[in-house]
């Protein structure tokens, strides 16, 4: 899997093969298949309309450990808790996520690692790591900066 991959399913990857060829793959993530944050877009906003992310995977060793850098990019639409009104959230995320072979090494590097660890398999879903991290990246309280005149529902 190596270049721009166009994604109409979710990819599956074997984890260290990708790693160990320093793979490469990309695509966009519609906001609709990521079922776990249908519940932060606004309740009038039909999901099928909410648009896209750009995501893009790379295996990669850091500091000599298998990881892979997660790339996130585009908008998200929110709720701003100030006004109530439509926020469309920058995503510009980048992260480098361990990647650990057993559930004991996942326990060890958790502890050491300043880095989130994931656990590495041969089917791992791209879209279900792409969906944790923005997850994790989302605010919790997101608003409108500096004032909520610019919002529009």
């Amino acid at each position: 899997m190596t270049g721009k991959t166009p994604v109409e399913v979710s990819p599956r990857i074997d984890v260290f093969r990708f790693i160990e060829a320093g793979d490469v793959c990309s695509g966009e993530a519609p906001i609709a298949r990521l079922t776990r944050l249908l519940d932060r877009l606004p309740e009038s906003m039909n999901p099928a309309e909410a648009g896209a992310l750009a995501w893009r995977l790379r295996g990669l060793h850091e500091a000599g450990r298998p990881a892979l850098e997660v790339t996130v990019e585009g908008t998200f639409p929110l709720v701003c808790q100030r006004c109530l009104r439509l926020l469309k959230w920058p995503v510009a995320q980048r992260t480098v996520v361990l990647v650990a072979r057993s559930p004991e090494a996942l326990v060890a590097l958790d502890d050491e690692a300043e880095q989130e660890v994931i656990l590495g398999s041969k089917t791992l879903d791209v879209l279900e790591l792409i969906e944790d991290e923005l997850l994790l990246s989302l605010p919790f309280a997101p608003m409108h900066e500096p004032d909520c005149e610019v919002g529009e529902m």
